[in-house]
């Protein structure tokens, strides 16, 4: 016990931590930001420095489970194969969430998928807020420290559905946050993602939702009214039903029904869907765009993914229960003639699967005008009605570029005043910029000044608040890196500004970025007076990086599992030569007392 009575399991002892300041400050901040507020329950090999971290962040901490509302278990000796030691005796006693924190060798040892399959085995299962200790895009490039948030599996759920009950529908039916690994992740990423797009006092539908737990996860994960989890298959609902229903935070209902026909759902009674490795399930997927068009409300969405065109040599998908085979054109095209645009696209990697099977885990957000510029997993979506008005951001901005399209500028910048008094501190930093943009452009180097100072403020306050940080980043960027220019004014100015920020630039403007084409291999482009050149990729030349980069990719994950297996042989090995060592003390031994005793006797001299 230390002096505040928490039990440093320090069995075998170790002598310093591996974890780094730096990383106790990554976990301390992830931990207080999925953490419920009280007594946490602290277990393991907590190094000093988690401890006075978690501390300062003001955190009650104590050793018994009772009073706990959640627990926090460190472990840093060891690997996964010992976790049926560990893993049941530090969860004994703990009702309440918990989030597993690997650090040291414990942490370069074993995989996460192991960590993860331990806990789960002992019936525990992922927790809906994961991704706020463990975001999708780190899993594969942090060292030295996993993090996994769990909670048990309802008593009464559990009493129904054990794990070996499970096992025998994974064919069919599997619950992602009872199932370890790659695949796992990027499932649960989806519903984690689709979440940020879901209005406060949504009604949201989860068309063809499987086991649930895709509901229960956007449930946690935003303020909307109601959901409504629908699927075609009775075990399916029967398994939400006990499992997810009973514990949302959000109202949720679980229906059987088929995705292709919506009818029991009245006209706009809904205001976000989500429908993830569905249509290439379906016979006819054109029907349910068409049903979600008409049961999703004026300003209704829908959030949906498919696989990336998984086909084989013969052009079909090998999967017996994908009825088509996607790629992105195909994809457009189905929800255009359905009535609706894609506003936002992703493309994912998982890894471990049939394709890019050596691929990171990664989300890359792309440009739905164009959209991937390479290849990957699953393409996912975001897309609205037609006839739906888009955000106010988007509507207002819209109108200036038509206007600034439209060569009358005087309006535009009469436009752009009035989205300028807005309440929206994004689409004051949008206005702003653009207005910085023309004045540029107009050679008013001071207006525009004035113009970088407010979408600097205005950007700062929209990226305290929910919203596209990507893009409220990219505007401070340049706001910033405009009010640090002191140069003077001189000819080229909006050049100089396209070349330094081009898609941020057209972003504003309207227009797609310029980019070399392919005949033009290197662009060289020189402002007046910069003494010298910038030179730029060609398309070519970023299409050989990436394959580069896939390359690469390869290599680094072949070489990686050659070394584990080398480690394992070394392993082997060294307790070969401790069994002949062994082997080769005894027989020595056996010797020497033969030997002695033959002397004595004279039973063998001869």
């Amino acid at each position: 016990m230390n002096e505040e009575g928490i039990a440093m399991d320090t069995t075998p002892p170790f002598s310093h931590s591996a974890l780094t300041p730096a990383a106790a400050r990554v976990a301390v901040e992830r931990l207080r930001s999925w953490l419920p507020t009280g007594a946490v329950a602290l277990r393991g090999d907590v190094p000093p420095v988690l401890l006075k971290g978690l501390r300062q962040a003001g955190m009650t901490l104590q050793d018994a489970g009772q009073g706990a509302v959640a627990g926090v278990l460190v472990l840093e000796q060891g690997d996964a194969g010992h976790a049926d030691e560990r893993i049941p005796a530090l969860l004994a006693d703990l009702a309440g969430p918990v989030c597993l924190v690997i650090v040291g060798d414990a942490a370069s040892t074993s995989s996460r998928a192991a960590w993860e399959a331990a806990v789960i085995k002992a019936e525990w299962r992922k927790h809906p807020l994961n991704e706020r200790v463990a975001p999708y895009g780190e899993l594969d490039r942090v060292t030295g420290l996993l993090m996994i948030a769990f909670e048990r599996v309802p008593a009464a759920a559990l009493a129904v559905y054990p794990l070996k009950a499970l096992e025998e529908e994974r064919d069919l039916h599997t619950d992602m946050t009872r199932e370890p690994g790659r695949r796992s992740d990027a499932h649960m990423t989806r519903y984690a993602q689709a979440a940020q797009f879901i209005r406060p006092g949504d009604r949201v539908i989860d068309v063809a939702c499987g086991l649930g737990y895709g509901s229960y996860q956007l449930a946690h994960n935003s303020r909307a009214a109601s959901f409504t989890g629908l699927d075609a298959s009775t075990y399916a609902v029967d398994y939400a039903k006990a499992n997810f229903a009973p514990v949302s935070p959000t109202p949720t209902t679980f229906v059987v029904g088929d995705a292709q026909d919506l009818a029991g759902m009245a006209d706009g009674s809904a205001d976000f869907a989500v429908s993830v490795e569905t249509l290439e399930h379906l016979p006819e997927p054109d029907r349910l765009l068409s049903e979600l068009h008409r049961v999703l409300s004026a300003q209704g969405r829908v959030y949906a993914s498919v696989p990336n065109d998984w086909s084989d040599e013969t052009g079909e998908d090998p999967n017996p229960f994908h009825f088509h085979v996607y790629d992105w054109p195909r994809l457009v095209a189905q929800f255009q003639r359905n009535g609706f645009v894609i506003e936002k696209a992703w493309l994912q990697d998982a890894g471990g699967g049939q394709k890019r099977h050596l691929a990171a885990r990664s989300m890359l957000e792309i440009d739905p005008r164009h959209g991937p510029a390479c290849d990957g997993e699953w393409l996912l979506v975001l897309a609205r009605k037609v006839d739906a008005a888009s955000d106010i951001v988007t509507t207002g901005l819209t109108q200036v570029q038509a206007l600034i399209a439209e060569g009358r500028r005087g309006d535009a910048l009469k436009q752009l005043q009035a989205l300028q008094g807005t309440a929206d501190a994004l689409q004051r930093a949008q206005a702003h910029a653009l207005s910085a943009v023309l004045a540029v452009a107009d050679g008013h180097a001071d207006a525009a000044r004035v113009h970088w100072q407010h979408t600097q403020a205005a950007a700062r306050e929209a990226l305290s608040s929910a919203g596209d940080e990507a893009e409220t980043a990219g505007l401070l960027s340049l706001a910033n890196h405009c009010l640090a220019d002191e140069s003077p004014a001189r000819p080229g100015a909006l050049q100089r500004l396209r070349d330094t920020h081009g898609v941020i630039v057209a972003d504003l403007l309207g227009a797609p970025p310029v980019l070399p084409s392919d005949q033009e291999d290197r662009a060289v482009v020189s402002g007046p007076g910069e003494g010298a050149e910038k030179i730029n990729l060609g398309s070519r030349d970023v299409r050989q990086l990436m394959d580069a980069k896939q390359w690469l990719d390869g290599k680094y994950h072949e070489h990686m599992q050659r070394i584990e297996e080398l480690e394992r042989y070394t392993a082997e090995l060294e307790a070969a030569r401790q069994w002949l060592d062994t082997q080769y003390h005894a027989l020595t031994a056996e010797v020497r007392r033969l030997t002695t005793g033959s002397g004595s006797n004279g039973n063998f001299n001869g």
